[in-house]
């Protein structure tokens, strides 16, 4: 083989090796855009669901008809105790179009799922907390509304706080120690505890 052929294959084996790495980087670049495409929908929807989740209360009551005092010391009343039963909850009743609000809206949020795991698990957790301040099963001047009173260890309860602690790994920079499996096994977590308060029977 010439000298010339050796330098013609050294430089094709470049030119190939340059190819592969830009088109690794390109789908790599591609990957990026549209997970910060799906990160940037996913900042519009979470703000118009729950802007001030911390701050402004009047954004967490959803479409019902917000909180009365009685109906806060009762849910301050109802974790007092352990509850093992989650009959034993007393919820505040929904109207027809509270019902189709919140369905529609974890359809959003089984949506935002699919699009990139842990920005439905964030939403989940959110939507959740709105359903349990609509319903009067949290106090409206709790410091915290996506944390569970420790007294409720009814078992989609204890699934619920087990989602949580999945979808905090995914915030914490370590998205790759996330398993799909446990993102799954969260989401299933989170919608079990979401339909159950959802539809429990209304206590007057």
């Amino acid at each position: 083989m010439s000298a010339t052929n050796v330098v013609l294959i050294a430089v094709a084996a470049v030119l190939a090796g340059i190819t592969l790495g830009w088109g690794g980087r390109r789908v790599a670049l591609q990957k990026r855009l549209v997970r910060r495409a799906a990160e940037r929908r996913f900042a519009r929807e979470f703000a118009a669901l729950v802007d001030g989740t911390e701050l402004d209360w009047s954004a967490l009551r959803g479409p019902g008809r917000g909180f009365s005092t009685s109906s806060t010391i009762g849910a301050a009343a109802a974790f007092a105790e352990p509850t093992d039963d989650v009959s034993m909850l007393t919820p505040k009743a929904l109207t027809p179009a509270d019902q189709e609000y919140y369905a529609a809206s974890w359809r959003n949020v089984r949506g935002e799922f699919a699009a990139y795991p842990p920005s439905g698990l964030m939403l989940a957790m959110h939507l959740t907390a709105n359903l349990l301040l609509n319903r009067g099963l949290l106090p409206a001047d709790t410091a915290r509304p996506t944390m569970l009173p420790e007294s409720w260890t009814f078992p989609s309860a204890r699934g619920y706080r087990d989602a949580l602690r999945i979808s905090a790994r995914t915030d914490s920079g370590s998205r790759e120690s996330v398993t799909d499996a446990e993102l799954n096994k969260a989401m299933e977590q989170f919608e079990d505890f979401y339909w159950e308060m959802l539809t429990l029977t209304p206590v007057e």
